[in-house]
């Protein structure tokens, strides 16, 4: 059962894995590069921002909400955790650098905001009583955070919060209609018909022909 939440345990240990590094190694250096808005040296920045924290703080506030939200993502499947973690990072990632402040934008916590977002909204999209009631606790347990989406604070990438939210509901979504939408895939053989399916002078493809039909010579 474990192995189910290998992907958000990686996402996770990735994180601590870079604060080490980027403490012991290279003094802090690595979060200068982060999302720095309309600027090109900072598209990269969508992809290192949500690894990047400024202090241990920072990554300790971000690690519980991550590993929880994260693992209920996975829980419904590794394959949506993947479509979910990195269309949310490139979605909101891009977001913020289209529409935040000026600024160098680290920290998971946009990921987040995507994740609470894409769980909060599958009760909308899905409409059915298991995501009714995974959407309630989530809301439940983590509706607080909305607070987040106000610039309030100077320091809190608020516009990062808010995209990382869009990002989420965007992707719940896609992920419900794509889901919804029957898989119709006609197999043909070589006469362009319906395998299976037979179709004869007079009658109608499926249906046994009808009308007179030319006696077989006797051997």
């Amino acid at each position: 059962m474990i192995k189910r939440f290998t992907p958000i345990l990686a996402l996770t240990a990735a994180c601590w894995l870079v604060f080490a590094l980027n403490s012991l190694v290279w003094q802090g250096h690595l979060a200068q590069h982060g999302i720095i808005p309309r600027h090109l040296t900072g598209l990269a920045g969508i992809i290192w921002a949500p690894f990047l924290h400024a202090s241990f703080q920072h990554l300790a506030a971000n690690t519980v909400p991550l590993l929880v939200l994260g693992a209920i993502i996975c829980a419904r499947g590794k394959g949506e955790f993947v479509v979910v973690t990195v269309g949310g990072i490139l979605l909101g990632g891009g977001l913020t650098w289209l529409f935040a402040r000026n600024a160098c934008h680290i920290g998971a916590s946009g990921l987040i905001f995507c994740y609470f977002g894409y769980v909060a909204s599958l009760a909308w999209f899905n409409r059915t009583f298991g995501t009714l009631c995974l959407s309630v606790v989530c809301i439940l347990g983590y509706g607080g955070m909305i607070r987040g989406i106000l610039p309030t604070l100077a320091g809190v990438s608020w516009e990062g919060h808010l995209a990382g939210l869009v990002a989420g509901v965007a992707l719940g979504a896609f992920m419900s209609k794509l889901k919804k939408e029957p898989a119709v895939n006609p197999i043909f053989d070589q006469a362009g018909l319906f395998k299976g399916a037979s179709r004869a002078p007079g009658g109608r493809a499926g249906q046994p022909p009808t009308g007179p039909f030319p006696r077989s010579p006797h051997r």
